[in-house]
């Protein structure tokens, strides 16, 4: 099966959907919070897929909100940089922002680690 550039922020919106739209059943059979873990590795994926894409370690926000754009879920530079500060805090990440400049700098060693992902 091959994959599309759009698939894993259709995954986001699309479980971003589903989260709202049933939250009530999901919480009391215990599922909502897997889920939304879910929804988190899937933006960490994407802003993986953008790295890999750029092939750089300072990424623009600006770059990373056109991506969200093209694939039909615009949001604003705030609302990016909330998203990557939580997935830096959580350890999802490896790098840190530049509020000033608007940019994402990645680690150069292992800026996403998968052991943080599967240990969580």
């Amino acid at each position: 099966m091959r994959e599309t550039p759009g698939d894993g922020l259709q995954c986001i919106d699309a479980s971003h959907r589903f989260l709202v739209d049933y939250c009530s059943p999901l919480d009391s059979q215990g599922t909502y919070l897997l889920l939304e873990k879910c929804k988190t590795v899937c933006y960490r994926n994407l802003f993986k897929r953008i790295h890999y894409i750029l092939d750089k370690y300072q990424i623009s926000l600006a770059h990373i909100a056109k991506t969200f754009k093209w694939l039909g879920m615009p949001i604003d530079l705030d609302e990016v940089e909330c998203i990557l500060a939580n997935l830096i805090y959580r350890g999802y990440i490896r790098g840190y922002l530049s509020h000033a400049k608007r940019v994402l700098v990645l680690s150069k060693r292992d800026p996403f680690p998968l052991s943080t992902v599967l240990a969580k």
